[in-house]
């Protein structure tokens, strides 16, 4: 992921910018305020050396790039992996109301000890702060309006931050047509599998965690990532190529991209093809209806059946259900196409002591031993975290004659299991 930009509007304002999206980091005598978020915030925050102790939440807005909600799971998920401090969440009740309500319904969720069952631990509250400016919040020296769309920010009563009174950066959607003018069309059909890594999850800095597959006219980008256009553009990809979009489960660095590829459907007045379980489904569909309150008329659902075969034109998918963190579920893959398969493990805690307690046929090895390619998400680090750890996955390779490729982790060199390369295509024949 290319490096996001920091610029000084004045003496107390920074504005972090990336593909046409903005966050506002406000220094103030009470500490560091962010206006805003955009998809891989939490990654950009660090980048730049920022800590910030209060967010303001403004309305919500989308453009092609993304939204302005979409990166604030990963902030928690950043402060309960790694410590920090009870951030203050402040704006109108109703947007304070609806982060805390998109939230709740996928941060709180995680393993028992045992790493066997999905539980809810206290975990919104420990970090999530609500504070309601209506009209004003205050923080010692410090005042937050929130008021007729604007933000204003004072600080031992001078204004240090007015939101509408700063220049307004250019139009996404404009930049973002000007890109993919420079892109080529591709729409010849494959007589091949064809795989091709493509995206970064926001979990961490280099992970590949999101990937397009291609076989006759039918192009599948599983968990679109965050800034579409740009993620694919690239790779030589023109984003109207993707025909469907696959997503595997709810977590944010595998839906952060939906946003934007649904305000492009709607804005062409289009149908956005959507390829997920019909469980997943329904909390997308019910966690975005503020922002697309006509939701369902720009999407048309190809739903997953864990067990049961979905044939989309020339490919043929099957599904299970992972053994994860969300109780809406998660899926992994099986992609068949030309006599050829593709297996995709999706997010999943693969460990055989694990599988033996369970005891689901799906979660073995061997359901991906008629492939002749596997992605497997891989965890080099913490053998008991919610993911795969390596080492069970190269006992998992043992088992299953396909090539393994590890992925949803940091690209490493040198790393001891061979890994999926972002842009490297993949060609099963």
């Amino acid at each position: 992921m290319s490096r996001s930009r920091l610029n000084r509007l004045s003496s107390t304002v920074q504005r972090i910018g990336y593909c046409g999206m903005h966050a506002d980091m406000v220094r103030t005598s009470e500490g560091t305020v962010r206006v805003g978020s955009m998809p891989d915030i939490a990654k950009f925050i660090t980048e730049h050396g920022f800590r910030e102790e209060t967010v303001v939440v403004p309305g919500w807005e989308v453009s092609m790039a993304g939204d302005n909600r979409t990166g604030e799971e990963f902030v928690l998920w950043q402060a309960q992996i790694r410590g920090g401090i009870l951030k203050q969440y402040v704006g109108l009740r109703k947007d304070i109301e609806a982060v805390h309500r998109h939230l709740e319904r996928i941060f709180p969720y995680f393993f028992d000890d045992a790493n066997l069952s999905i539980v809810r631990k206290p975990w919104l509250e420990k970090w999530f702060n609500p504070n309601v400016a209506e009209p004003v919040y205050e923080n010692g020296n410090v005042e937050i309006r929130c008021e007729s769309g604007n933000v204003l920010i004072s600080d031992r009563g001078r204004v240090v931050y007015d939101r509408n009174g700063l220049a307004a950066s250019a139009s996404p959607d404009e930049d973002i047509e000007a890109l993919l003018e420079t892109v080529s069309r591709d729409d010849a059909a494959r007589e091949q599998l064809e795989i091709i890594p493509v995206g970064c999850g926001n979990g961490v800095f280099g992970t590949v965690a999101n990937t397009i597959v291609r076989f006759g006219r039918e192009v599948v980008w599983i968990d679109p990532c965050g800034y579409p256009a740009h993620s694919l553009a690239r790779h030589n990809i023109h984003w109207d190529d993707v025909t469907h979009f696959l997503f595997t489960h709810n977590h944010e660095d595998h839906v952060q991209g939906f946003t934007a590829c649904l305000r492009r459907a709607r804005k062409y007045h289009r149908k956005l093809k959507l390829v997920m379980a019909d469980t997943a489904f329904r909390v997308l569909a019910d966690l975005y209806a503020p922002l697309f309150p006509d939701l369902h008329d720009h999407v048309e659902l190809h739903t997953m059946q864990p067990g049961k075969e979905l044939q989309l034109g020339s490919l043929r998918i099957e599904s299970r259900w992972n053994h994860h963190i969300l109780p809406y579920g998660t899926i992994g893959l099986r992609i068949s196409g030309g006599g050829r398969c593709f297996g995709y493990s999706g997010d999943t805690k693969y460990d055989e002591r694990i599988n033996s307690i369970l005891n689901r046929e799906e979660l073995k090895a061997e359901w991906f031993s008629g492939c002749d390619l596997v992605f497997h998400e891989i965890e080099f680090d913490n053998p008991d975290s919610v993911h795969s750890h390596w080492k069970q996955v190269e006992s998992l390779q043992q088992k299953v004659d396909g090539r393994v490729l590890g992925y949803h982790t940091p690209f490493l060199e040198n790393s001891p299991f061979p890994l999926a390369h972002e842009g490297l295509r993949y060609i099963l024949d």
